[in-house]
């Protein structure tokens, strides 16, 4: 679990590090933006057998990505518990590989964008229109795919090597 928690920690700031060296905007997105703390939410889940530890991790995490970034504490926490409840369920349906991963890592991403998009249209008067989300979601393709093979093979190094289990 400590690995999982370190790791969760390097994604955050990966997060912060990344947005201020390649600053993106709604209408000009970076193709080095992604979600970083929810890539990490998709590669720590398998090697999680206490699901409620996971979810802690998942409800403190999402707070602190909603605290750090502006949306908000209950935002995060509730768009990161479901995200949490959707990587649990495409885990238990698609087989544990880096194309799943990576595959179940982008759904997370989408969602995650898709409910911002809905909670800002609905409930604010700040909102962006379909096309920009539509920007967002494809430039952050690249840097999802790779952040997420990278991890995946390093932590499936780390725990075949039975440093923790």
């Amino acid at each position: 679990m400590l690995i999982s928690i370190i790791y969760l920690v390097i994604s955050l700031f990966l997060e912060v590090i990344m947005s201020n060296f390649f600053s993106s905007t709604l209408s000009d997105a970076s193709l080095f933006t992604t979600i970083y703390t929810i890539i990490g939410l998709v590669i720590i889940y398998p090697h999680f057998s206490n699901l409620k530890k996971y979810f802690l991790l998942t409800i403190f995490f999402g707070s602190l990505f909603g605290i750090l970034y502006g949306c908000g504490f209950v935002f995060g926490l509730i768009i990161f518990l479901l995200i949490g409840l959707m990587i649990r369920f495409l885990y238990n349906v698609f087989p544990e590989n880096v194309f799943m991963t990576n595959l179940i890592s982008y759904i997370s991403i989408f969602l995650y964008h898709l409910l911002s998009f809905v909670f800002l249209s609905v409930f604010s008067s700040i909102s962006y229109s379909f096309m920009t989300l539509i920007n967002i979601l494809l430039g952050s393709i690249i840097m999802t795919i790779v952040y997420t093979s990278i991890s995946y093979y390093i932590f499936l190094v780390i725990f075949n090597k039975k440093i923790i289990k």
